[in-house]
């Protein structure tokens, strides 16, 4: 039963006890009353005595004993109307009817006796039959005086015992009632006491969880600011740097290895901080792969940043044993120094967040400090991020294409599209530019399916035109080959567009086939055995590796335009080496007669560059031409 529900009971119990305590009070005072007139009762027949003995020879004034009658007739009458029916009805339990009968009695007697003094006026009856006639009267009325005492302290003691009884039931059932409500208030009271102590327990944890990472259980981004600014507050000579540290390629892991050793590998990489950093400095998880520590210093050891910063690169760089094999991640790290470059928190924060964005691109596994060049590149990188947005929709990109020129006989084999941005009439963006804001904003995805479908429409419309066997060449982001469904895509483009698979090649950096990706080499493997061409573009400049090649299912090498010279022997290596691999070779930035002589001599395949035409839009391009009139001397 709840608190409420015995509450309301015990309210309902203390009505019924208050009830019956005033009734019981009422029936005890009735009970008195009884008593009382019959006190009264008994002293005027004492009066009645005493005036017939003050006349033994003579019959009393009637008047005067016709006003002692009358009193005496009062109480009796009295008494019979003071007890109600409920009255009538206890007085039969108890057998204490006799009240009301002796009443009666005295009724009766005081009425003879009047009508015997009024037939003593008349001079109907003697003096002698008067004095007896009072006499008898007096012995009556002293007998039932007497005998109405015994009835009324029946009723009484009842009454009394009645009482006292259920007042002593009610009161004890008041007084379990009341314990047992009381033990069930003090079991709520400590119930809510144990609540209140759990809660003020839960929320200092919750203060601990609101600046604690639970992954790493470092000090996260909202202790950050806290600590920024304590050390703001310190003496003039001491300065303090922020680190913003960046893992680079930490998404490669999650990918290859799954979220739970890439938490593992974060714990890691966490311990290895906390473990590098001082006691006077502090180290705080960001949030995803991303890391801040407070480095303090004073002027005199500035130096002292450096050699953390430094210290901070190796540690991270060292070999991690994730899945019974051995991981290798680096960091990018941006520094931000106060009060040199900005004296609050939120700027110390951002500035080494854009040093390091920009040890990023400018190639990872390195530590910058901030300048104020880079904000005005970060400002406009936000601002490209965000314009890039809407390009699509505002018809800002757009596709030029390069003739890839067969050098056997000088025809346009194929055309490899290019991706432009033209924000406004003023303004082009580079695609060196927009292309690597796309893919760190995840923009990259829908830009990639929008060349895809507008290159092979373009290719369709040319094949239609007459030009049947010729290829198109799109790059690819690692963003799009990451995507396990992106091999759906490419078949549901070329089923769309009516486009033979091996008519498409697909233009993949050579430093993105270095990746132990899971879901990137199985996306290789389908594009490949749909018939799509695989090129690995701009190779030489990165791992150029024979058994990589030979494991991976690409079938053209792209010569970088940087190897393209009148003496680079590099060139002639790579064209080698594809060769006794059995794939064709393409060289682009083909600009000048020698460099197209060199690479016909070392048998090339395939060439592009400003040589033969530079980008141009689909109806500029003429997929027809032969270039007779540079052919090779």
């Amino acid at each position: 039963m709840t608190i409420n529900k015995q509450l309301t009971i015990l309210m309902l119990l203390i009505s019924l006890f208050s009830l019956i305590v005033v009734a019981c009070a009422f029936k005890i005072s009735d009970a008195a009353r009884f008593h009382q007139l019959n006190s009264q009762h008994f002293n005027y027949i004492i009066e009645l005595n005493d005036l017939i003995a003050r006349y033994p020879n003579a019959v009393p004034d009637t008047n005067v004993l016709k006003n002692v009658v009358k009193k005496i007739q009062d109480q009796p009458e009295a008494c019979v109307a003071l007890p109600s029916s409920i009255d009538h009805l206890l007085m039969r339990m108890i057998n204490a009817e006799s009240i009301i009968g002796i009443c009666k009695k005295d009724i009766k007697i005081a009425d003879d006796l009047l009508e015997s003094i009024q037939l003593f006026d008349q001079g109907l009856i003697s003096q002698s039959v008067m004095k007896m006639e009072l006499n008898v009267g007096y012995k009556k009325f002293r007998l039932n005086s007497i005998e109405f005492i015994g009835p009324v302290n029946k009723l009484s003691n009842f009454i009394v015992k009645t009482s006292t009884m259920m007042t002593v039931i009610l009161s004890i059932v008041l007084f379990l009632m009341a314990f047992t409500i009381t033990k069930a208030i003090r079991t709520v009271v400590k119930r809510m006491q144990e609540t209140k102590d759990k809660l003020v327990i839960s929320e200092e944890k919750n203060k601990q969880l609101a600046h604690k990472d639970t992954l790493t259980g470092l000090p996260n981004r909202n202790a950050l600011d806290k600590v920024i600014n304590k050390n703001i507050l310190m003496p003039d000579n001491d300065k303090f740097a922020v680190f913003f540290i960046d893992l680079d390629r930490f998404k490669d892991v999650n990918d290859t290895k799954g979220h739970a050793q890439g938490d593992k590998l974060l714990n890691i990489i966490a311990s290895r901080l906390g473990n590098m950093i001082r006691d006077k400095d502090s180290v705080f998880r960001f949030g995803g792969d991303e890391f801040v520590a407070i480095i303090n210093f004073s002027t005199t050891n500035s130096h002292k940043v450096r050699d953390i910063a430094e210290r901070l690169i190796k540690v991270i760089a060292d070999p991690i044993s994730l899945d019974n094999t051995e991981v290798y991640v680096t960091a990018s790290i941006g520094i931000s120094i106060y009060p040199k470059n900005a004296k609050d928190a939120e700027s110390l924060v951002k500035f080494a967040d854009t040093a390091m964005y920009k040890a990023k691109k400018e190639g990872k596994n390195q530590y910058l400090f901030y300048q104020d060049i880079f904000s005005k590149d970060h400002t406009r990188r936000l601002s490209y991020e965000s314009q890039l947005r809407t390009a699509i929709a505002k018809d800002q990109l757009n596709i030029v294409y390069q003739p890839v020129v067969n050098l056997n006989n000088f025809a346009t084999q194929g055309t490899e599209a290019l991706l432009r941005w033209q924000l406004n009439e003023e303004t082009s963006v580079s695609p060196d530019i927009f292309i690597p804001i796309a893919e760190y904003s995840g923009q990259i995805m829908e830009i990639g399916e929008w060349v895809l479908r507008n290159a092979c429409q373009q290719n369709k419309l040319w094949r239609e035109s007459g030009a049947s066997k010729l290829n198109i060449a799109v790059n690819v982001s690692p963003y799009q080959l990451f995507n396990p469904n992106f091999p759906k895509l490419v078949q549901k483009i070329l089923a769309e567009f009516d486009i033979p698979p091996h008519c498409l090649d697909l233009e993949i950096t050579e430093s993105m086939t270095v990746s132990n990706n899971d879901v990137f080499l199985k996306t290789l493997n389908e594009l490949s055995e749909m018939g799509v061409r695989l090129l690995m573009d701009d190779f030489g400049t990165g791992y150029s590796c024979l058994s990589y090649l030979r494991q991976l299912p690409f079938d053209v090498l792209k010569i970088d335009k940087s190897f393209v010279s009148d003496y680079d022997t590099i060139a002639s290596t790579i064209i080698a080496m594809g060769k006794q691999l059995d794939m064709k070779i393409i060289a682009e930035g083909v600009e000048t007669q020698s460099n197209l002589n060199i690479l016909k001599q070392q048998q090339c395949d395939f060439a592009q560059g400003y040589f033969f035409q530079r980008p141009v839009s689909a109806e500029q391009l003429d997929v027809f031409k032969i270039y007779n009139n540079i052919k090779s001397t």
